[in-house]
């Protein structure tokens, strides 16, 4: 059995592991995806180990748009939920509507600590290649 200061000192440092809130001391990026199929596609991201967070559908000529966010002191991503808790963006993907993850194309995010200097916006075109998206 622990002893009581044991479990203190656990339940204390616990905070420190959370992503954060809120985007202070972040830097936007605007993520998008344009649909160049005939299809719909979806993309999603992975967070903290086994979930992932749908960011949204397109169909032909549509988009699918999520606003990223940078840690410039670590080159971390995040998402932020409804409640401004950072989500880490461990990867990003598009696929084929209904079979996304089956069909996805890897979406390549900058991690890199220090500031932002190029264009603010992750823009990729998918269409079909073969029977997967493929997100350039």
């Amino acid at each position: 059995m622990r002893s009581l200061p044991s479990i203190l000192l656990v339940l204390v440092a616990l905070p420190a592991f959370a992503a954060g809130h809120g985007p202070d001391g972040l830097t936007e990026r605007v993520f998008r995806a344009e649909n160049r199929g005939d299809g719909r596609i979806a993309c999603g991201a992975a967070i903290a180990h086994w979930y992932s967070v749908d960011l949204g559908q397109a169909g032909p000529g549509g988009s699918v748009n999520a606003r990223l966010w940078f840690d410039p002191a670590g080159g971390a991503v995040y998402l932020l939920n409804d409640k401004q808790d950072r989500l880490p963006v461990e990867a990003l993907w598009c696929g084929v509507a209904g079979r996304s993850w089956a069909t996805r194309s890897p979406i390549d995010l900058p991690r890199h600590a220090g500031p932002v200097t190029a264009t603010p916006a992750i823009t990729v075109g998918c269409a079909p290649d073969g029977d997967r998206l493929a997100c350039r």
